[in-house]
């Protein structure tokens, strides 16, 4: 079985043409390939599946907590599936992040004026 020649300085025993010297072939095997991940691959490789967005609790958020914010949320995370799927996972999870931090805005700011109208006695209620 013939092996491919190595480059410059690594002759595998014929006269290689920039020195005109044979040198003996290297001992041992010849080298071997390294499998598994390239390092030129791209960096969206590293993951397993691709971020949460967010999508359905941000929807939710905005029928049922908080409208202003709940939009937000709607936009991060729509924005989140289309870098899905242009193969920007790395926007896509920025984006992720962003939705989500939208969607817990507006379960605060729901609660928080729930809290709010309970303790100010405008919410009553009669038995």
């Amino acid at each position: 079985m013939a092996y491919p020649q190595g480059p410059p300085g690594e002759d595998w025993g014929d006269k290689a043409p920039w020195s005109g010297q044979a040198q003996p072939p290297p001992a041992g095997p010849p080298p071997q390939y390294r499998h598994g991940p390239s390092p030129y691959a791209p960096a969206y490789q590293q993951y397993a599946k691709p971020p949460r967005s967010y999508l359905i609790p941000a929807i939710l958020v905005t029928l049922f907590c908080f409208l202003p914010t709940g939009i937000a949320a709607i936009v991060y995370a729509t924005q989140a599936n289309a870098k899905t799927g242009s193969g920007d996972w790395v926007g896509a999870e920025q984006a992720a992040k962003k939705a989500k931090l939208w969607t817990f805005v507006s379960i605060g700011v729901a609660l928080f004026a729930c809290l709010l109208a309970f303790l100010t006695g405008v919410v009553t209620v009669s038995y």
